[in-house]
This record gives structure tokens, sequence and C-alpha cells, in this order.
């Protein structure tokens, strides 16, 4: 499995309900609609972690977002079509920081099954 992996910062001024009901809503159909994507997931920032101290009250980013493809071909396509359908210009009209990256997934452990 590999992953499209996102890291976003909401962009100064905007409010965290702002942003996650952006991401929610709207955003997501840029990547509901490739049928490479078998999976979506967001993980919003709740609090700090050790080690990682917040500055001013504000994490470093507010989400990390997966998508999930089978294989390297298919994230290379589906990260394609995103760039086409202008994902990535949605999503920095509303996000200060944009970090993005190809992951190969490595299952460790697994004690949810």
């Amino acid at each position: 499995m590999h992953k499209g992996i996102v890291l976003l910062k909401r962009r100064p001024g905007m409010s965290r309900e702002a942003f996650r009901e952006w991401f929610m809503g709207p955003h997501l159909d840029f990547s509901r609609n490739r049928p490479e994507v078998l999976r979506y997931t967001g993980s919003f920032t709740v609090g700090e972690g050790p080690g990682s101290p917040f500055v001013n009250g504000e994490p470093a980013f507010d989400i990390v977002s997966e998508i999930w493809c089978k294989d390297l071909e298919a994230i290379q396509q589906a990260y394609a079509g995103l760039h086409r359908a202008g994902g990535p210009s949605d999503t920095l009209a509303h996000a200060g920081t944009r970090i993005a990256f190809i992951a190969e997934e490595q299952v460790i452990f697994d004690k949810t099954k």
C-alpha cells in the first residue's frame, strides 16, 4: 500500500473551525472523485505531543491527511489527477503551509484486529 501524505497548517487568520469545515466539505471532492484513491483519512490536531509544544498555542500542523492507493503507480496517477483538477491550488487558498509526500506503508503492528 502506498499513501499520499499531506501536512497542512491553516492560513493565518483562519479559525480552526473554518479550516475543518472547508477540509471536510468541498475539498474532499478532489480525492473522492479519483478512482485510484481507495481510502482517505484525516487526523486533526487536538493536543500537544510529548516534546512538541505548541508555539503561542498553535500546533505546527492542523491536519495530517492520507490518501491510500494500491501501489506507487496508482498514487502517482492520483497526484497527477489531483494537480490537474486544482486540488493543490485549492489547498493553498486555505492553508499557509502544505507539505506533501508519498510513502510506502509498513505495518509494524496492528492491535485493532
